[in-house]
């Protein structure tokens, strides 16, 4: 009843030595506002955990599903209707949910559960029968939609085709033709070419009839998972986060080049090399916005480098002077004096460039060189997620066997 509070006991427990829940607070919650409510189940559901994790953001406030048969299972809902079952965030305890429970349960009052983000689902019912099976209904909801995740579905969305609509059916007559005469040809064709559709293999794994995932395109928000028409050949993904952790990058490769730039300017670069390297690495510099660090470390001499560098920083190179720089600097190259610093200027901007992140195009070029030899010479191995091979196999489509 409305007046329940935590005091008041119907009766004592027939096991001795019992103590009230932690979730106690949290059933008073939802007798006070639910006045038919005889009974709440809180289940740790694998499948209501998962749900409460598709927003891949952990911000949702609600998970929404729609056109599912089981609908009807959970209570003022049907097959049609858009279920909105709010999510609240986890606590330290249980009992402090209590006020993140009250006010979902006021602002969606249609709805017989709420979510608890990394936790589970608390579900009442007017009867202990009645909540055991709006949970069971509710689960298999929750377990419906994690699935058709992984299928690229979302089950919010209304699907565009696949569901009976009257006015879709009484659109089709009239495209049809339907009481018109000296149509049957044409009928036939349409006929036909729905045959023909029925029959053509869906794709790998979802159930759009377009085999080049056309109606995945379409949908209202993008779709999470990579679909793939079932005769692809070819996939092509970024590697930072996909297949390789971030971390790789940041804890193993830059360093490897800070600890192998000077052998490898030194030891495993031509002099022509160098020159261009060099230039390269001035245009990046040049490239940044006047009040970027790397530049004005270097121009204002804060880093340790020659005054013939910043002389070179200072004068701009473009595509018209770049051929006549590369002259002069390779006639310079010819007194041994000369070549050693344009090796010392080529170690400052990296060093420069790199202690700011910055993704120059001669930069990044100089890292990739460096780390194909160390992975031709196995000083470095690299990282693949362990998940990562699975999945190209999951994207080849189910085993035949």
């Amino acid at each position: 009843p409305v007046h329940v509070q935590f005091e008041d006991v119907v009766a004592p427990p027939k096991t001795p030595d019992l103590r009230q829940s932690a979730c106690t607070p949290l059933w008073y919650v939802v007798y006070r506002h639910v006045p038919t409510a005889m009974c709440v189940i809180h289940t740790h559901s694998m499948h209501a955990q998962m749900a409460t994790l598709l927003d891949p953001t952990e911000k949702a406030t609600t998970l929404k599903i729609t056109h599912l048969e089981m609908l009807k299972g959970v209570g003022n809902h049907s097959y049609d209707s858009v279920l909105e079952i709010p999510i609240i965030d986890n606590r330290p305890t249980e009992d402090l949910l209590a006020s993140q429970l009250e006010r979902v349960i006021l602002k969606y009052p249609k709805c017989n559960a709420v979510l608890v983000r990394r936790h589970g689902v608390y579900v009442w019912g007017d009867s202990w029968e009645q909540a055991k099976a709006q949970c069971e209904s509710f689960d298999y909801l929750f377990e419906s939609a994690v699935k058709m995740k992984s299928m690229g579905l979302d089950c919010g969305l209304v699907p565009v085709s696949g569901t009976y609509r009257e006015e879709e059916e009484r659109n089709d007559g009239k495209e049809r033709g339907v009481g018109r005469e000296g149509d049957d040809e044409t009928m036939q064709a349409e006929e036909k070419k729905e045959d023909v559709a029925a029959t053509t293999a869906a794709p790998a794994f979802n159930g759009a009839a377009s085999s080049d995932n056309q109606i995945d395109l379409r949908l209202a928000t993008p779709t999470t998972i990579p679909l793939l028409p079932r005769d692809a050949k070819h996939l092509l993904l970024d590697i930072e986060g996909t297949t390789t952790s971030i971390a790789f990058v940041k804890d193993t490769l830059f360093p490897y080049v800070l600890t192998h730039l000077d052998d490898h300017v030194h030891n495993q670069m031509t002099n022509d090399e160098i020159i261009d390297t060099m230039v390269g690495l001035i245009k990046d510099v040049q490239s940044l916005n006047h009040d970027h660090p790397t530049k004005k470390e270097l121009l204002n001499g804060t880093k340790d480098i020659p005054a013939s560098l910043v002389q070179l920083l200072l004068n701009p190179i473009d595509d018209d002077n770049t051929t006549a720089i590369l002259a002069y600097l390779r006639l310079q190259s010819e007194t041994l004096s000369k070549m050693d610093q344009y090796k010392q200027n080529v170690l400052s901007l990296v060093q420069a460039l790199m202690s700011h992140d910055v993704k120059g195009t001669t930069l990044k070029s100089l890292q990739g060189n460096m780390w194909k030899r160390g992975y031709h010479s196995g000083q470095l191995q690299g990282h693949v997620y362990s998940d990562f091979l699975p999945f190209l196999h999951w994207c080849r489509g189910p085993d035949p066997t």
